[in-house]
């Protein structure tokens, strides 16, 4: 048995998000599987992540709390006594310097989920000025990369690395899978894409694409989920384009998202630069016909159950859009090629290949 800690770090500073998606569901794993050889330290700490806090089970093995909000969290963080308690193996959930400390005696572990900041430093936000990620990495006895993308950035990034490095995927939860029940507001038809729209994500790709064919599929609606509303430079564009009647944008919790999905004509997702994904893999899940920029980690997480474009071309991306809005049987060959690609990917499979990980640093 395995005793682990996994640090609140991403606990505290995120309600949502792909880094603290990944560290939850590790966290249910193992607080509800045995069978996985592991044993989790209880963190004893007040939080704000939602995908923790709504699930009892979760909350009772890790002890923790629910915050007011992040600055309150962190401050317990950051003036609580660094934890002395033995453990096998402490995993490292974001890159804090005071996540540095403690545990003694522990083989530590961290997972890189990707390297934008550093190969694209104008994205960097404010917190990314005070963490120490190169440290962590330099310090890690193993580094977990979430994609061979991410790997290969990694190794370019910072070069040699003395400890092990290995790729384990993420998953995609049972919630995304086909058939979820179409919601009153939902348009009857529409383009989906979801999660964050700035720089490397392209969103003004698909915009400028979905005008293209606007004309051709008037009944279609292009369908923004998540990223807040749209800037003033994005609304300026949209008119631009003349297509303000045809663009909407929706925050959504995840309860709702497989019907966001499952019900799209398709999912594009343009971003230039990802570490892992998830969205794509949510997609196929779900049985939506999936298009991705050929770009970073996408190709490894759609494999063949997507189509791509090359990132940034406009054109390509509108002809790709056509010819399936266009063809019933092409997006249904493409969905059910998706959810075949989806069905190799589970939280459950990337518990139990970072459990090995652990094994593995003490034996």
């Amino acid at each position: 048995m395995v005793h682990l800690a996994i640090d609140e770090q991403i606990f505290a500073i995120q309600e949502y998000g792909g880094i603290s998606r990944l560290f939850a569901e590790l966290a249910k794993q193992y607080s509800l599987n045995p069978t996985f050889g592991v044993e989790l330290e209880p963190l004893r700490a007040p939080i704000v992540n939602r995908y923790i806090l709504d699930n009892p089970e979760v909350v009772r093995a890790l002890e923790v709390t629910t915050a007011p909000n992040s600055y309150r969290a962190l401050a317990h963080y950051f003036t609580s006594r660094r934890p002395r308690v033995d453990v096998d193996v402490v995993h490292s959930t974001f890159y804090l310097p005071r996540g540095l400390s403690g545990y003694p005696g522990a083989k530590r572990v961290v997972t890189i989920h990707d390297m934008i900041p550093e190969r694209m430093p104008k994205t960097r936000r404010r917190l990314d000025f005070i963490t120490r990620k190169q440290r962590y990495v330099e310090l890690a006895d193993h580094v977990i990369c979430v994609s061979a993308a991410t790997q290969a950035d990694l190794m370019s990034t910072y070069g040699k690395i003395e400890g092990e490095v290995s790729v384990v995927h993420h998953g995609v939860d049972p919630i995304f899978k086909p058939g979820a029940a179409r919601w009153e507001d939902l348009p009857e038809k529409y383009v989906l894409f979801v999660g964050n729209r700035g720089q490397y994500k392209d969103a003004n790709v698909l915009l400028r694409a979905f005008a293209e064919v606007a004309s051709e599929f008037s009944d279609l609606v292009l369908l923004f989920v998540g990223g807040g509303r749209f800037t003033s430079a994005e609304t300026q564009l949209i008119r631009q384009l003349g297509i303000q009647e045809r663009v909407r944008q929706r925050s959504l919790p995840d309860a709702e998202m497989s019907a966001a999905y499952g019900n799209a004509e398709l999912c594009v997702f343009p971003s230039r630069f990802e570490g892992f994904g998830l969205p794509a893999l949510e997609s196929m899940a779900c049985g939506t016909p999936t298009v991705l920029a050929s770009a970073s980690s996408l190709p490894e997480v759609g494999g063949e159950g997507a189509v791509y474009f090359e990132p940034g071309h406009v054109n390509e991306l509108t002809r790709v859009m056509r010819e399936l809005l266009s063809d019933e049987q092409l997006r249904y060959e493409l969905a059910a090629r998706g959810l075949l690609r989806a069905s190799q990917f589970s939280w459950e499979k990337s518990a139990r290949e970072t459990a090995a990980v652990y094994d593995s640093l003490l034996n």
